[in-house]
């Protein structure tokens, strides 16, 4: 009988000790990781504010090149807040949904023996993610009565959008916008609703070329800030596709 009564306690499960002893165990290790997740999480969220200071960098570059010659100067372009009217420049740039502006600074030097400028655009972030990121380029200086950047212009260009989820894109729809290398002005082209049937939205009747510089941006439900496609130029019809919920699934 003390036989069986012993057997039938060890089947029932753990004591009470034990299970106490294992909660204990397991509350010192979750302790434990807890410093690695939360410097996991610190690491990735520093990386993302680079990712977008670089992102910054490289548009202000492109930017830069659409100037100009003559107006790319240190002064120029640091002057506050918006030098040439149009948002493209200035010392700062604040991300939609937050509240730190990132300090953006332009040096401009000529190059010895060479007809061009090295122009570094340097974005920077305060605190205790301070970093700074800097991207660079060369410039020239075109030859008096040079009409290279006069080359025939395709016309009748069609610009298709495509987005992985239309119903996430805002009532404000998607806009095509592009920066006019003479003016240095932004003109909006026209706006629209994706179609819900082909999750698409199309701009036609554009103009190609190395004298235009397109831009598309979108308000997304799902993202924090404006997505906007990198600076590009046409030559010929062709399709852009737009995440809509950028790091989402």
């Amino acid at each position: 009988m003390d036989t069986f009564a012993q057997g039938g306690r060890g089947r029932g499960g753990f004591s009470m000790v034990e299970l106490l002893v294992t909660i204990l165990i397991a509350g010192i290790v979750f302790a434990a990781m807890v410093p690695f997740f939360a410097n996991a999480l610190k690491r990735t969220s520093a990386d993302e504010l680079r990712v977008d200071a670089t992102n910054i960098a490289q548009d202000r570059i492109e930017q830069v090149r659409l100037l100009n010659y003559s107006d790319v100067t240190s002064a120029n372009l640091n002057s506050p807040p918006d030098p040439f009217g149009d948002g493209r420049f200035g010392p700062s740039y604040t991300q939609v949904g937050e509240s730190r502006a990132y300090t953006v600074a332009y040096q401009v030097n000529p190059l010895p023996d060479a007809n061009a400028k090295r122009v570094s655009v340097s974005v920077s972030r305060s605190g205790s993610d301070g970093y700074i990121t800097t991207a660079d380029t060369i410039i020239e200086n075109p030859e008096p009565g040079d009409t290279s950047v006069m080359e025939a212009e395709p016309t009748g260009l069609t610009l298709t959008v495509w987005f992985d989820n239309y119903s996430y894109v805002d009532s404000t729809g998607v806009t095509l916008r592009y920066l006019n290398t003479v003016t240095s002005q932004t003109v909006t082209v026209g706006s629209s609703m994706p179609d819900p049937n082909t999750h698409e939205v199309r701009f036609t009747g554009l103009t190609g070329g190395p004298n235009r510089t397109y831009r598309v941006s979108c308000e997304s439900s799902k993202a924090t800030y404006t997505l906007n496609a990198p600076p590009f130029r046409m030559w010929t019809s062709g399709r852009l596709k737009f995440d809509t919920y950028p790091g989402g699934n």
